[in-house]
């Protein structure tokens, strides 16, 4: 897909980061722009993905070492970019967590962990909230009622979601029934809710970063819970009729295990 300056009006989705990214280039932005403009106060660079097999190791290591390979006019390594830009302490702690098992176990095996943590970073959807306990049960259900429709006024006020997954953004430049994202719940302070939107994401990266760390939530299978993004009230135009909500194989119940 072509570079578009103004991908951030393209739906509400996007439109979360309006006036967080300072880039305005009508053509794709070379890797000097984004490290001008994104890597400033980042603890890694963003190198030529063409320059990366010169290093003789793989991605995690290369990140470990302060390089993110990233491919030129390529919107999921940009977007891979901003979520650096947005959540730098949480991107980093993901990577020293692949290093801790890549340390232990070698770079050729891809343990259970890593791919959990590789599956938030591509897929992640964060949710602060003021507590989870009113939230976390709904969606362990799949009472997709309750939480889209009953709920409604909450979503934006004291229940805001923040895409981390760049592969998330990636697929919101052409958003498709089944597009889903995988929830982490974070409880913010009341304070938090009131704040601009720039203001939030370092604390929220902070606080989300923490949480993952003293959790050891990617140690056990399925941390992550499923949100069918388009029914997130304020970010599809069609989730306005609550027909919308019927659709089973969009909102799937809970599965008996």
């Amino acid at each position: 897909m072509d570079w578009d300056p103004a991908f951030t009006e393209r739906n509400a989705i996007l439109a979360t980061l309006g006036g967080l990214v300072p880039i305005e280039d009508v053509r794709w932005p070379p890797l000097s722009e984004l490290n001008r403009l994104l890597a400033v106060h980042l603890p890694v660079r963003f190198i030529d993905n063409d320059h990366f097999a010169e290093l003789g190791c793989g991605y995690e290591e290369a990140v470990s070492l302060g390089m993110v390979p990233t491919r030129a006019d390529n919107w999921h390594d940009f977007f891979g970019a901003l979520i650096w830009y947005l959540f730098p302490r949480t991107k980093a702690l993901l990577n020293r967590l692949h290093m801790q098992d890549i340390e232990d176990c070698g770079s050729r095996r891809r343990t259970p962990r890593r791919d959990r943590l590789t599956h938030f970073d591509e897929c992640g959807l964060v949710l602060a909230v003021p507590e989870c306990h009113e939230l976390e049960p709904l969606l362990l259900e799949h009472d997709w009622q309750q939480l889209f429709l009953a709920n409604r006024p909450r979503w934006g006020r004291d229940w805001q979601p923040f895409v981390f997954g760049h592969a998330l953004y990636e697929q919101a430049l052409s958003p498709f029934i089944g597009f889903t994202g995988k929830a982490v719940l974070v409880e913010m302070e009341p304070g938090f809710f009131r704040l601009p939107t720039h203001q939030r994401y370092p604390l929220l990266d902070a606080r989300l970063s923490t949480h993952l760390e003293h959790s050891a939530l990617f140690d056990r299978p399925r941390p992550l819970l499923p949100v069918p993004l388009l029914g997130i009230p304020g970010w599809w135009p069609a989730n306005e009729d609550p027909a919308f909500y019927l659709n089973r194989d969009y909102f799937r119940p809970k599965r008996n295990r």
